[in-house]
């Protein structure tokens, strides 16, 4: 009898974490128009092997009522990338992000962000 309630439990464990389980490092990369690029998700930065990588983005609100975000990553290798960004509908993306969070942006010469994506799926959970 023992033996049955084990394995009806180990059976339950083992579905409890099905599903396709992804994750990635965080990288930072200049591409061939000379534009820094950085993504990874959040999950793989904070559960990484070393004690460097990071990626996200930070929100700002003043009392003048400006609003703004800044995104920032950097990598295993020491590169770092961050850009800032006032534009309403990249406010809305960095909104978005959460612990089941892959991040990509791009920077501007300026250090304006070009672009923020993010992608929130199950399989970026922690």
């Amino acid at each position: 009898m023992k033996k049955l309630i084990f394995v009806s439990l180990l059976a339950v464990t083992t579905a409890a974490v099905a599903g396709s389980n992804g994750g990635q490092q965080v990288s930072v990369w200049t591409d061939s128009y000379g534009q820094l690029n950085a993504n990874g998700t959040f999950k793989s930065a904070r559960n990484s092997a070393d004690s460097q990588q990071y990626i996200g983005c930070s929100l700002y609100a003043y009392d003048t009522g400006s609003f703004s975000a800044t995104c920032y990553a950097y990598s295993a290798t020491g590169q770092y990338a961050s850009c800032f960004t006032s534009d309403a509908d990249m406010l809305k993306v960095v909104q978005t992000l959460n612990p089941a969070s892959y991040l990509y942006f791009v920077v501007n010469s300026d250090g304006s962000c070009d672009r923020v994506i993010s992608v929130n799926a199950s399989y970026n959970l922690p």
